[in-house]
């Protein structure tokens, strides 16, 4: 192929009469791969497979959003159940203060009994 007659030819300077064999193939073979080019650049999906391939991002959209909020609702249970939660006093504490109210009073029986009375 000649390049400089293959330039020529496509900026309209000579016509395809004045190529050789081999550069009207190479112009032959140019010109289909830019129709394929073009076909393909220009390509427009139909609207099944627009709306099949949109689901599927959806779908991907939903299911991400689903679980960030399954995440979220599992956080804020734990921070419920381990910072919002009332401590419950514990019963001992109250058992503990009457069970030493009684000891005393035993002991004080005691000693009044031991002084005589």
């Amino acid at each position: 192929m000649n390049e400089e007659n293959f330039q020529k030819f496509l900026d309209g300077e000579i016509g395809k009469d004045e190529l050789d064999q081999e550069t009207k193939q190479d112009v032959k073979t140019y010109t289909l791969t830019m129709q394929v080019m073009k076909a393909r650049y220009d390509y427009k999906p139909s609207a099944v497979l627009e709306e099949r391939v949109m689901s599927k991002v959806r779908k991907k959209r939903e299911l991400f959003s689903e679980l960030l909020i399954a995440a979220s609702v599992v956080a804020a249970l734990f921070f419920i159940v381990f910072n919002v939660m009332p401590v419950k006093i514990p019963v001992t504490a109250k058992t503990q203060q009457v069970s030493v109210s009684e000891v005393f009073d035993y002991l004080s029986l005691v000693k009044l009994v031991g002084d005589g009375f």
